[in-house]
């Protein structure tokens, strides 16, 4: 016997007894979005702000319960970006001198490391808000399924060779 298929929700919506919910109950406007204080007296991430609470607001999956996620992700921003800037103003790695004008050696410039940590949970971030292409195109067809294997298994003239293409 052959497994059940799975209904999509496109199908429990309709052949169900039960209402489909309100997509327009649990989104919010921008505006209504509340903002933290740290996030309002920083010029650079309110406008950071402004714009990812602004996508999701279009792309109508903004919640007043993403507010910590959302400001996560721009701090987490805020310190790449100063981390970034520092790098481009000082280098990747600078010369160490002692007090008497010796050279000590290069060292790494610690923002590279900082960069490097905060890189990874802002994307992670990302993913989590669905930022990612990836992750737009599941919010969009939440019903999409990949396309049938075409792998194809091909016999050679090799007794027990067996070649995929």
């Amino acid at each position: 016997m052959a497994p059940r298929k799975r209904k999509t929700a496109t199908e429990l919506a309709i052949f169900s007894d039960v209402a489909p919910r309100d997509i327009d109950v649990e989104t919010c406007s921008a505006s209504q979005m509340p903002v933290p204080l740290r996030i309002v007296n920083n010029p650079a991430m309110k406008k950071m702000w402004d714009f990812i609470v602004t996508d999701m607001e279009s792309r109508r999956c903004l919640s007043p319960t993403y507010t910590l996620i959302v400001s996560e992700l721009v701090e987490t921003w805020h310190v790449v970006h100063t981390c970034r800037e520092n790098i481009g103003k000082n280098g990747y790695t600078f010369d160490r001198v002692d007090e008497e004008g010796n050279y000590l050696g290069t060292f790494p410039n610690p923002m590279v490391n900082i960069l490097n940590r905060n890189q990874v949970i802002m994307l992670k971030l990302m993913e989590k808000i669905g930022m990612s292409p990836r992750d737009i195109v599941y919010l969009a067809n939440p019903d999409a399924v990949s396309a049938p294997a075409v792998i194809q298994q091909t016999l050679t003239e090799f007794a027990g060779i067996t070649y995929f293409r």
